[in-house]
């Protein structure tokens, strides 16, 4: 993995940094490049798709295992407290995030029991239907079930953050409007500026603004820019997607989640589902450049701060990018309870 060979700015170095989506296999490597570069917390993918409870529960033990062996370097994420204490010690503080919801089945009181594991960033759906509503590539998004009405309701009651990443735009604004709290998009980028199933509207930014919620810029490369060909989009090109987000909904909602993946298979899992069962997604993208000239990896984010700052940003913007807005709904979210 590159190591960036400039010095983080200040405002990086002295403040809380959060990835809003982390993709790795859980292990001590990939935690230290994650403190290497700087990270004080991330929501990192336990569960996904369509996994049923047992599986979803196997998936969380290895978390287990790697808290437990390495208590110096990493922490498990349950209060916003935990997230100020990783901060203070130099660890990375997990936060157990499900993309899609499969692993409740039918069962809503099943949200309860994950809470008590230690989950607490659930998206309801991964791109296609399921019990509680309509994925971003259904031909026709029929909003949240009755179920998904409930499984709305009770992570609101038990204090579990609602990503809505993924999910179909009707559903999206319909989790917003229902729910109590607010909510995020961990990984979604601005369809105005490029289209792509997985791109998000300036109504869903605008009313995820306006509950208090946040949304977290991806780097994959196809949510960016033209990838066919092998062309790889610039960091400009996402800094430009940051400005838009900024100047539609104001500093106090935008956020960075990179979804950059760290696969030691070498990206056969990429290949054989992402790339291969959505095309209409990947556009072109191949593992080798699914992310960003400029930010291909997690040692490259104290330079994309760096460059937030030559762009103007003031100090405080950055801040709350990086890691501040998150935070914020972290602790309205979870502290209440």
């Amino acid at each position: 993995m590159s190591q960036t060979t400039l010095p983080a700015p200040d405002v990086y170095q002295n403040n809380i940094v959060i990835d809003g989506l982390l993709s790795a296999p859980p292990a001590i490597g990939h935690v230290r490049h994650f403190v290497e570069s700087g990270f004080t917390a991330g929501n990192w993918t336990v569960s996904a798709k369509f996994d049923d409870a047992l599986t979803a529960i196997n998936k969380i033990i290895p978390f287990y295992w790697l808290l437990e062996q390495f208590p110096d370097e990493a922490i498990l994420v349950e209060t916003s407290a935990d997230i100020e204490r990783a901060h203070q010690e130099r660890k990375l503080g997990i936060i157990l995030g499900f993309q899609g919801a499969g692993a409740i089945g039918n069962n809503i009181q099943l949200l309860r029991v994950f809470h008590r594991l230690g989950v607490r960033i659930i998206a309801l759906t991964y791109n296609e239907r399921n019990q509680f509503g309509a994925g971003c590539t259904e031909p026709s998004d029929g909003g949240l079930t009755s179920l998904g009405i409930q499984a709305v309701q009770e992570m609101n009651r038990l204090g579990i953050v609602q990503d809505l990443t993924h999910l179909g735009k009707r559903t999206s604004l319909e989790a917003i409007e229902i729910s109590s709290d607010p909510t995020v998009f961990t990984h979604s980028n601005p369809a105005a500026l490029f289209a792509n199933p997985r791109n998000i509207t300036d109504e869903q930014i605008r009313a995820c603004a306006a509950k208090g919620g946040v949304i977290g810029l991806a780097t994959f490369s196809a949510f960016v820019g033209e990838t066919e060909g092998g062309r790889n989009p610039q960091l400009e090109d996402y800094l430009r997607q940051m400005d838009y987000v900024l100047d539609l909904v104001g500093p106090d909602h935008v956020a960075i989640g990179t979804d950059i993946l760290l696969d030691h298979t070498d990206g056969v899992w990429w290949r054989a589902v992402t790339g291969r069962l959505y095309p209409e997604v990947s556009q072109g993208m191949t593992f080798e450049t699914h992310n960003i000239d400029g930010f291909m990896h997690h040692a490259d984010y104290p330079s994309v701060a760096q460059a937030m700052l030559d762009r103007g940003y003031d100090e405080e913007t950055v801040r709350k990018i990086i890691g501040g807005n998150f935070m914020r709904v972290f602790r309205q979210v979870w502290d209440r309870t």
